[in-house]
C-alpha cells in the first residue's frame, strides 16, 4: 500500500503536468455541451479529486487539485499554465507545470526540468488532467435533464463495462511509469453530474467512479470523486510565463517513464 502511494505522489507530480428528461434527449443536450467545451481555444479551469483506498483492513486518502490556464488550442502558439498539489499519508507534493514553445516546464519537490514535447503530446496531458472528469456520451446509459434558472442540470450514470474499457486504454498511458507495471483497473460504477450554462458549456461537472486495481499480485479497492468548475467559460485567459524559464535542467522525458 505504501509502494503504492508513493507512486501515486510520482505519478501525480508527472501528469500535473473534463423539468427532467432522460435518454437520448440527455445525452444530446450532454454530448452538445461536451463537443462546444472542447473547442474553447482559450481555458481557465481547476480539478480536485478525492480518492479513498482500502487494501484489507488499511485504509488511506489521497487529494489534489490542479488549476489550468490555456490559451491558443491545438496551434504553435499554444501556451498552459497550471499549479497543482497532491497530497496523502502526511507527504504533500507541489507541482507547477508550463507549456510554450514546444517545451514542457515543470517544478516539483524543488526540481525544475523541462523537455521538447509537441502540441499534440501537450494536449493530451491538458486532457488527463482536465478533461479526465467528463464522460464520453456513448458510454452512457441514464441521463436526466433539470432546469435550474438559466442552466441545465444533467444527471447520469455509465455502463461500467464500457467505461472499464476506457480506463484501461486511458491508463494504459501511464503503464511505463515506474512502479506502475502491470497495473490493471475494474470499474465498478460511474455516475456524475453536469451543469451546462447558458451559452451551451460546461461550468462544472462532477463524478463519481468505484473501482478496483490489481497491483503486484494485490488488490486495491478505490472510490475516487472528481470535481471539475470551468471559469469565465469562452472569455480570453491570460497567461504569465515564469520568468525563471533560463533555470529549468533540460532532461531526457525517458526518465520519467514518458
Amino acid at each position: 500500500m505504501k509502494k503504492f502511494l508513493s507512486t501515486m505522489l510520482c505519478a501525480g507530480m508527472i501528469l500535473a503536468m473534463t423539468g427532467c428528461g432522460g435518454g437520448a434527449d440527455g445525452k444530446a443536450v450532454y454530448e452538445a455541451a461536451s463537443q462546444k467545451t472542447q473547442e474553447l481555444t482559450s481555458l481557465d479551469a481547476s480539478c480536485t479529486v478525492k480518492m479513498n483506498m482500502k487494501q484489507g483492513e488499511e485504509t488511506m486518502d489521497v487529494s489534489s487539485t490542479m488549476n489550468m490556464k490555456m490559451d491558443s488550442a491545438n496551434t504553435e502558439n499554444l501556451r498552459i499554465v497550471g499549479e497543482g498539489t497532491t497530497s496523502t499519508a502526511g507527504q504533500t507534493v507541489d507541482t507547477k507545470i508550463y507549456y510554450e514553445g514546444g517545451y514542457y516546464y515543470m517544478e516539483a519537490a524543488g526540481q525544475k526540468f523541462k523537455y521538447a514535447m509537441d502540441i499534440e503530446g501537450m494536449m493530451e496531458i491538458m486532457e488527463q488532467n482536465m478533461g479526465g472528469g467528463t464522460v464520453e456520451a456513448d458510454y452512457m446509459k441514464e441521463v436526466k435533464v433539470k432546469k435550474d434558472g438559466d442552466n441545465q442540470i444533467l444527471t447520469f450514470t455509465a455502463d461500467a463495462s464500457k467505461m472499464d474499457s476506457y480506463v484501461q486504454e486511458v491508463m494504459g498511458s501511464m503503464a511505463s511509469m515506474p512502479g506502475l507495471e502491470g497495473v490493471t483497473y475494474t470499474i465498478k460504477e460511474v455516475s456524475g453530474e453536469a451543469t451546462v450554462d447558458k451559452d451551451g458549456y460546461f461550468s462544472q461537472v462532477k463524478m463519481k467512479m468505484v473501482m478496483d486495481m490489481s497491483m503486484s499480485g494485490e488488490s486495491i479497492s478505490m472510490d475516487m470523486d472528481m470535481d471539475t468548475v470551468y471559469h469565465n467559460i469562452g472569455q480570453p485567459v491570460e497567461i504569465t510565463a515564469p520568468a525563471d524559464l533560463d533555470s529549468y535542467q533540460e532532461i531526457d522525458p525517458a526518465l520519467l517513464g514518458m
